[in-house]
This record gives structure tokens, C-alpha cells and sequence, in this order.
């Protein structure tokens, strides 16, 4: 059973700037009774309270294979989170049919889907739509350690369909002294062949940030399309696999007793690095309805697939 680790779901006021612009146009949703919230043309208007949480996934605890061949085992994956922002507008990546059109994809669209497999968060190309809630209480979590519960988000009903994610910089929480001032912090082993790095890799806020907004944020990441219309628990699974997938660590220096070697910045390997952390696959959101867990309940120490087992 994977533990939750259960933290201060206390709220901070939203901060001036984009937060407050954002906390603004959830209270105008909440207020546009009768306007269309998405698709069986439902209204929004309903103030909801949701709880968060985040894990990393299945592949990225397990060693897994990149795409240049090396398989990975990661002893540590630190994250500083920031806020997360839930909206109505499709991901960067939604892939949607011809209307009226069923059936296997056309030999154009499986073309494009092959040149282009990942797609990176491009202002031209998300349209983020209506806004439906946001968790605004940054922290830091190491996502091997199992599912960590994140602070309560404010929502208003109605469809959700991608969501943005935010790098909390500088980092705060229980892992704020280990991050060092960076928003990442992975370590772990690397081999190919006869090849072994034992290697961490670290971001700073610097090197992830978005041209469209100009925060350390990851714009258009998929959000299992829902209707939010009650209680229950928005899940981030991050996966530490496709920030890594690109990383070519042959030119990381071998360490010495089992030391883990920096990537450079500025290298081959870091730019690999930076890149994974700005791909929008690398962070999947989803919700399930249900009465969130309080601190010192007993269940408090499931996870949500735990409870729904």
C-alpha cells in the first residue's frame, strides 16, 4: 500500500499577478449562471472545494529504457510544486476526429502523429479556455516516496480539459533544503552496455521558463476530460521517464565511490534534461469524485486508487 503523505491543507491569498487574474476569472464562472460550461450544454456557476494530490508513475519508479537506449533507476526524484490551474480548453495534445468522422485514423494523421509524437507547450497552438479551479499552496515532494497529498484547490463546476502546471520557485516544503534553490533535484544510475553513470540532474527556475507566460510553468498538459460537479481529488501523475528521455549521459563524467556526477549546465545532457521538463506528457491530470481524506483519519494514509480498490 502507497502511504500518503498528508500535509497543511491551508490556503494562502492569492498573490497579485497572473493568481489574482486567475482567482478573478473563477469568481466570474462562479457567478455566469446560465452560460454554457462545456459539452449536454450544463451550466457552471457551482463553487467547488477539491482536494490534490501527486505521485509520479508506475514506469518512472521501476528502472525504464530511454530513447537513446539507456535504462534508469532513479534513487530520488525532488520536485518543487507550485500552482496548478485546472481549465476547460483541450490539451496542447488532444488528437480529436473530423466531425462526423469515425474509424481508423487517415494515413495524413497517423503521418502526424509519427513526425510528431510529444508535443511541446507553443502559445500559437493552446487555447486554454474557461477557468476551473487552481491549488495555490506550493510545496515540494520527492515523488518516489509515494502519493503526497498537496493543499485544497478552489474550483467552479463545469468541464475540464487541460490544466498548467508550475514549478514553485524557490522551492518551499520539506524538500526546499535538499533542492538547493533548484526546482528539480533527480538522482539515480544510468547504464548502456558497458556503460554506468551514476548522475543527478537539476533545474532551476531559469531553465523552465515558458515563452506564453513567462513563469516556470508547463502550459497544456492533458487533463482526463470531466465534468467538475462535486467533491473529490484532482491526481498529478508526473513522470520523471520523460523528463530523462532525451538525456544522453555518456558525456557525464564517471563518479568516484558511487558519487552521483552533475550534468553540466549549458551541456548536451542538460539541454536534454530541460527539455523533458517542459513537455506537457510529462504531467497528467485527473479527477475522481469522493469525499477527500482529512488529516488523522484512518484511511489518510491510502492512496486514491487504494480507496477505490
Amino acid at each position: 500500500m502507497t502511504s500518503i503523505t498528508v500535509q497543511d491543507r491551508s490556503r494562502r491569498r492569492a498573490a497579485p499577478g497572473a493568481a489574482g487574474r486567475f482567482a478573478a476569472a473563477l469568481a466570474a464562472g462562479a457567478l455566469a449562471v446560465g452560460c454554457g460550461a462545456g459539452d449536454g450544454g450544463a451550466t457552471g456557476g457551482k463553487r467547488l472545494t477539491l482536494g490534490t494530490q501527486v505521485a509520479a508513475d508506475a514506469a518512472s519508479v521501476e528502472p525504464f529504457t530511454t530513447a537513446l537506449g539507456w535504462t534508469v533507476a532513479l534513487s530520488s526524484a525532488r520536485l518543487s510544486v507550485g500552482a496548478l490551474h485546472y481549465f476547460e480548453g483541450a490539451p496542447l495534445t488532444a488528437q480529436r476526429a473530423a466531425p462526423g468522422r469515425r474509424g481508423a485514423p487517415s494515413p495524413l494523421e497517423r503521418l502526424a502523429r509519427w513526425a510528431v509524437p510529444e508535443a511541446h507547450a507553443h502559445p500559437g497552438h493552446y487555447q486554454a479556455g474557461e477557468a476551473r479551479g487552481q491549488m495555490t499552496e506550493p510545496t515540494s515532494v520527492d515523488l518516489l516516496r509515494g502519493a503526497t497529498a498537496l493543499a485544497d484547490a478552489d474550483a467552479v463546476s463545469g468541464v475540464a480539459r487541460s490544466a498548467r502546471f508550475t514549478f514553485g520557485a524557490p522551492p518551499s516544503g520539506p524538500f526546499a533544503a535538499a533542492l538547493d534553490g533548484h526546482v528539480v533535484a533527480v538522482e539515480g544510475r544510468a547504464d548502456k552496455g558497458d556503460l554506468s553513470r551514476v548522475f543527478r540532474a537539476r533545474a532551476l527556475a531559469a531553465d523552465v521558463v515558458a515563452a506564453a507566460t513567462g513563469e516556470p510553468s508547463v502550459e497544456g498538459c492533458a487533463f482526463d476530460e470531466t465534468f467538475l460537479d462535486g467533491t473529490g481529488v484532482v491526481t498529478l501523475v508526473v513522470k520523471p521517464s520523460v523528463w530523462l528521455d532525451q538525456v544522453d549521459f555518456e558525456e557525464v563524467a564517471a563518479g568516484e565511490d558511487g558519487a552521483p556526477v552533475d550534468l553540466e549546465p549549458e551541456s548536451q545532457a542538460h539541454r536534454g534534461f530541460t527539455r523533458g521538463l517542459k513537455k506537457g506528457t510529462a504531467y497528467a491530470f485527473s479527477f475522481a469524485p469522493g469525499s477527500p481524506e482529512q488529516p488523522g483519519e484512518p484511511e489518510a494514509s491510502e492512496t486514491l486508487e487504494d480507496k477505490q480498490r
